[in-house]
């Protein structure tokens, strides 16, 4: 992959948080606050996992997300430890992920 950081940002929506890309129009959703990290890694390697063995560029055909949710970024608070990037063997090290929380 050539991205070297991927923005998401992390909101309550009723019983779930969602979880919303920001150079990459995505959403994953949890139900456990707690799991978020570690639901964000998950998505992204699946993701990335598919395209690969599909032999397509991750995220290709994805748009950025809607302006919306760039100013909710730009307003949250950054998580408070760094999501750990993924990584797929062989390829190494993976884009950074910077998640922030919007009250």
């Amino acid at each position: 992959m050539n991205e070297n950081q991927i923005r998401a940002v992390v909101y309550r929506e009723g019983d779930w948080w969602i979880i919303q890309g920001l150079e990459y129009d995505f959403v994953a959703v949890t139900k456990r606050f707690e799991d978020v990290p570690g639901e964000i890694r998950r998505f992204l390697l699946v993701l990335v996992s598919a395209s690969l063995q599909q032999g397509v560029q991750p995220f290709h055909g994805y748009s950025a997300a809607p302006r919306k949710y760039w100013k909710m970024y730009e307003g949250a608070t950054p998580w408070e430890r760094p999501v750990e990037p993924i990584g797929l063997p062989g390829l190494g090290a993976g884009p950074t992920i910077e998640a922030r929380l919007a009250a």
